[in-house]
């Protein structure tokens, strides 16, 4: 059975060819095909472990001839055009961000499902300036985390965000998990300020972003909760 966050993920899926970046065990594309939410899978990971690994859960599932595994460094092995949408889920915000970067042309051409475990904010900044729109961020608590999982596709209109607007872009605050994970965020950034100004000589630009941003959110949610 998928975690929270990997079907929440899958719900994203809108067409019938999937690439699934850092694959591990395979468990997404064997889920997508053998529910019939898209018709073919590629299973992609940088290391021959979690391939070997993949490859055994496929052959198990009698979906080899649905599911490709190929052993490639993000999107760079990939050369299916008929490809509709991308997942990279369980990862950095950083690592996901320069995994698209290097092949933009590629993530351009598809519906990007993006479930990034720290720095979302960083993913969803480099997204805005480079063309992307984020047509859905859901907040997903699954064990003792709650992660983003974030929805977008290429439009081609720039957009410069500040931190508080990454955070917050496509989630629905009308959802109660929505204004826990933003609160969670708030917490986070006025603990790292905190942090900071206790350092023997702490960055005062940043100590003031960082309080501005949790700021911006705290009236998000006192909006939101009227």
């Amino acid at each position: 059975m998928l975690s929270k966050r990997l079907l929440c993920c899958s719900e994203m899926v809108c067409g019938r060819v999937v690439a699934d970046i850092g694959t591990d065990h395979a468990w997404l594309p064997i889920y997508l095909v053998s529910s019939r939410r898209c018709d073919r899978a590629y299973a992609c990971d940088i290391a021959e472990g979690p391939l070997s690994f993949a490859k055994k859960n496929i052959a198990a599932a009698g979906l080899e001839n649905r599911i490709e595994t190929v052993l490639s460094d993000g999107l760079t092995k990939l050369s299916d055009d008929s490809i509709s949408d991308i997942v990279i889920a369980g990862m950095g915000g950083e690592m996901i961000r320069d995994i698209l970067a290097n092949d933009k042309d590629k993530a351009e051409r598809a519906n990007l499902i993006l479930q990034p475990n720290t720095r979302s904010w960083e993913l969803i900044d480099w997204l805005s300036r480079n063309g992307f729109e984020i047509s859905e961020q859901k907040a997903v608590a699954d064990g003792k985390f709650t992660y983003p999982v974030i929805n977008a596709k290429y439009s081609g209109e720039v957009k410069i965000l500040a931190q508080a607007e990454c955070l917050a872009s496509g989630l629905d605050l009308g959802e109660e998990i929505s204004r826990e994970y933003l609160a969670a965020q708030v917490k986070r950034l006025r603990d790292a300020a905190n942090g900071m100004k206790k350092a023997l000589n702490p960055d005062i630009d940043e100590v003031s972003e960082l309080e501005s941003t949790a700021d911006e959110l705290e009236r998000l949610l006192g909006e939101a909760e009227k």
